[in-house]
């Protein structure tokens, strides 16, 4: 039977041009859905309006921008991380208004992740081999670094380069939970800086690699990016090697090792992920069943 999801086909609507002129690197929504923020290999900050595919604002930097995130609470403001470890909280997108404001914590490492906290007022950056956390303790401004330490190594294991690729506050910012390459999905308390658990990928998949994580919006679930042939769906909470509770298959094998992006949508009923060859695939959470 087809899907109870309610459910019609994506159809591209506006084809975003004149923008970047290298690999775009990061794509982050404004809250509202209205505006588009995307970063790349071109030192650009491209500041896009959704409903009209107009290209807004475009600001430029002196190295390549990794990862930009919308900030949730502050409007006109979006966060970046460049290939070089500064960050910025830009505010304001006019030629009169703009202004970038420096995220110092001290240590600069090529930034991969990014996730704000609107409880706790709190950023968390996957950063180098480590996870960080800082406060905004007025507009624009941070203070203080939370390190969260580097997972353990295990002898006579293979790739053990440490890199986070996905973070995300759990518990109203009291937790993160840190998704790495090769040690698998940690939930960090962030006062104590304790290891609450650590679930890593089981020996039966096609990879132990982790390319990137979504947590579902009940945080009850987390989907892994398997960087071999697609997702898997799992429980959120369990230590050591854990089983996969739903998988989600590429149609195609991949062409290379490339992180792809994973997220839930339509309030956690389906998964979307990007490929190698160039598609975009949404699954049903629940049935596994793909979608487009």
């Amino acid at each position: 039977t087809m899907s109870s999801l309610h459910f019609s086909a994506y159809i591209e609507i506006r084809h975003l041009t004149r923008g970047h002129c290298d690999t775009v690197n990061s794509l982050s929504f404004s809250p509202g859905g209205t505006h588009l923020a995307s970063g790349g290999d071109d030192t650009a900050l491209c500041i896009w309006n959704i409903s009209r595919g107009q290209l807004l604002y475009r600001l430029l930097f002196d190295e390549a921008i990794d990862c930009v995130l919308w900030h949730p609470i502050h409007p006109e403001t979006v966060i970046v991380g460049l290939s070089n470890g500064y960050m910025f909280q830009v505010y304001g997108f006019s030629l009169l208004t703009t202004r970038r404001y420096r995220i110092d914590l001290g240590a600069r490492s090529a930034v991969f992740c990014f996730d704000y906290d609107s409880s706790s007022l709190c950023l968390a950056i996957g950063m180098g081999e480590e996870v960080h956390v800082t406060r905004e303790v007025s507009q624009n401004s941070y203070d203080g670094d939370l390190i969260l330490s580097r997972p353990v190594e295990e002898a006579g294991a293979g790739d053990q380069r440490t890199r986070p690729v996905a973070v995300k506050f759990h518990k109203n910012g009291t937790n993160v939970i840190a998704s790495y390459m090769n040690h698998g999905v940690i939930c960090w308390d962030t006062t104590t800086r304790n290891i609450l658990w650590h679930m890593t990928m089981p020996a039966q998949t096609p990879t132990m690699y982790v390319g990137s994580s979504a947590l579902n919006p009940t945080h009850r679930y987390i989907a892994v990016h398997n960087v071999a042939n697609g997702i898997d769906l799992y429980n959120v909470g369990g230590n050591g090697q854990q089983s996969p509770r739903k998988t989600y298959r590429f149609k195609e094998r991949p062409k290379s090792i490339v992180h792809l992006q994973v997220r839930f949508i339509h309030g956690g009923k389906a998964l979307v992920s990007g490929t190698t060859t160039g598609g975009v695939l949404v699954w049903e959470t629940g049935t596994g069943e793909a979608l487009q």
